[in-house]
């Protein structure tokens, strides 16, 4: 990274919004500042699934040659602003990228539901998908992969656990991206990357606390492995995984610590530290050097399964 590059994520880093009272004009500026720009060759359907008490909308983007393979992503904003509109164009990219279908889940943001609610949408409609993937997608159970990145990678990978525990059906694969693991970002955390790269790398320390204050119901939150999956305790019987953290990213560390976590639990997993990154980095262009790497592992682990 660049002393010009640097030096503009400081100045940037530096205007925290308080989060807390204004979280819904940020997801109108996330809105704004990602309009859909539909992609040649890439169309988008809706389907709405129905659960107890709620219906999920998931938007399905595929290419005029795409797979029968199916992409299940979970979007990234804190579990609070990332706007399932605002990931419009990152769905698009990713199926154009990969040739795989995506199917985007709108789960439930908080702080208008907290945890677990979002936990439960993204669990359900794991195994809503695994269930009727053949019926509405043509895909086969084996084809499908949980992918997201921030909260919605932390929502991936609870789901397979979930998946694990109640007995459901299992998913392929995980493409975990940068993950909050922890969930704990004052100074009782850990994980030295908080501290490191938590001022200037646009996302910082404070939002992150910002972010957990608003997700959590309560304190005793903090200790469910559904909240924080480096508090589970058993880590077998997992699905095949990709993991990817970026070098300044606060997440950076208590990623990697899941994913030792995850191998010495006998999971099949990849993991991969990306030189230069920062937190956010998957919704910017493939053609920039940092992605274009990004996605480069995620389509060699996808080949691996298809």
């Amino acid at each position: 990274m660049n002393d010009l590059t640097l030096s503009v994520l400081k100045a940037i880093s530096k205007y925290d919004m308080d989060l807390e009272n204004n979280y819904q004009q940020v997801r109108q500026l996330e809105r704004l500042a990602h309009p859909f720009l539909k992609r040649f060759g890439v169309t988008m359907e809706e389907r709405l699934v129905s659960l107890p008490g709620r219906e999920i909308l998931l938007r399905v983007f595929e290419t005029n040659d795409t797979s029968s393979a199916l992409l299940l992503f979970f979007h990234g904003g804190g579990f609070v602003i990332g706007d399932f509109d605002s990931y419009n164009n990152v769905c698009a990219t990713l199926a154009s990228q990969t040739g795989w279908r995506v199917v985007s889940v709108d789960y439930r943001l908080a702080p208008e539901n907290r945890f677990p609610a979002g936990v439960e949408d993204c669990y359900a409609v794991t195994q809503q998908v695994l269930e009727h993937c053949e019926q509405w997608y043509h895909a086969k159970p084996e084809q499908v992969v949980l992918i997201g990145d921030s909260a919605g990678a932390t929502l991936s990978c609870v789901s397979s656990f979930l998946c694990r525990d109640r007995g459901g059906r299992m998913p392929a694969g995980q493409v975990l991206i940068y993950p909050s693991a922890w969930g704990i970002y004052d100074e009782t955390t850990p994980f030295a990357s908080v501290a490191q790269n938590g001022s200037d790398y646009i996302l910082t320390r404070a939002k992150l606390l910002d972010y957990m204050n608003l997700y959590a119901s309560c304190e005793q939150d903090r200790q469910d492995p559904r909240f924080a999956p480096l508090r589970n305790t058993d880590y077998s019987g997992l699905p095949r995984t990709l993991l990817l953290t970026m070098e300044f990213d606060p997440l950076r560390d208590e990623g990697e610590a899941l994913g030792r976590r995850m191998r010495e639990g006998g999971t099949d997993i990849q993991m991969y530290r990306i030189e230069s990154g920062i937190h956010g980095i998957f919704r910017i262009s493939p053609r920039q050097a940092v992605n274009a790497l990004l996605y480069q592992h995620i389509k060699d682990f996808l080949h691996e399964i298809q």
